[in-house]
């Protein structure tokens, strides 16, 4: 390689790199959310103070699980939302953000439905079409996989309710293994942990 050419090899790996980063962040960010999975609560409330957004909840389940809901998403949607209620849900376990959801609440079925079709759109978009379809009773739940992340588009025609969900698997899966390790060891369950650790994340949570 010529010396006069080393300076433009140099620009273009430069150029390339930066590329990239920009495209595994802005995944990144839309997988979390706005967050990064493994952040811990209070760090993700200082992101949502910086975003100017109001906490609705913040509760504790367990000594593990810990939940916050904020007004409005900390990313932006290709689609009008004026008249829907939007709230993102944080889910942590062992202080690491674990999942995160986004629920959109209509006013009506009508208007539920279209926001389900532009939800469907918008993810197919960015993952394919979906690896899984589950139907139980009147709620559909499609499923996509993408490296480290289960993603789960699911309704609640009854009220009125879609939801995206966002499930860090190698978290949720040392969760898994730590309860079925404690339930190995006959410890005694505290009555919330146990009915959240026993949830299906294939299905639709509550």
């Amino acid at each position: 390689m010529r010396l006069a050419n080393i300076p433009l090899f140099v620009l273009a790996l430069i150029f390339t790199a930066t590329l990239s980063f920009s495209e595994d962040k802005e995944n990144k960010d839309v997988s979390a959310l706005g967050f990064d999975f493994g952040i811990s609560k209070k760090d993700a409330l200082e992101i949502i103070k910086s975003q100017g957004k109001n906490v609705l909840e913040d509760t504790v389940d367990s000594k593990r699980i810990r939940t916050i809901i904020v007004e409005g998403a900390l990313i932006e949607l290709p689609m009008d939302l004026s008249s829907v209620g939007l709230e993102t849900k944080l889910e942590f376990y062992d202080d690491e953000l674990m999942i995160s959801s986004l629920v959109f609440k209509s006013s009506d079925v009508l208007n539920q439905s279209a926001v389900e079709a532009e939800l469907f759109k918008y993810l197919t978009g960015l993952y394919g079409e979906p690896r899984g379809k589950e139907e139980v009773l009147s709620m559909t739940t499609w499923s996509w996989y993408i490296p480290d992340i289960e993603v789960l588009l699911s309704n609640k025609p009854q009220n009125n309710i879609a939801r995206i969900d966002y499930i860090y698997k190698p978290l949720n899966q040392s969760r898994m293994e730590e309860e079925l390790q404690r339930k190995q060891r006959g410890e005694d369950e505290d009555p919330a942990k146990k009915m959240f650790l026993e949830g299906d994340f294939s299905k639709p949570p509550e």
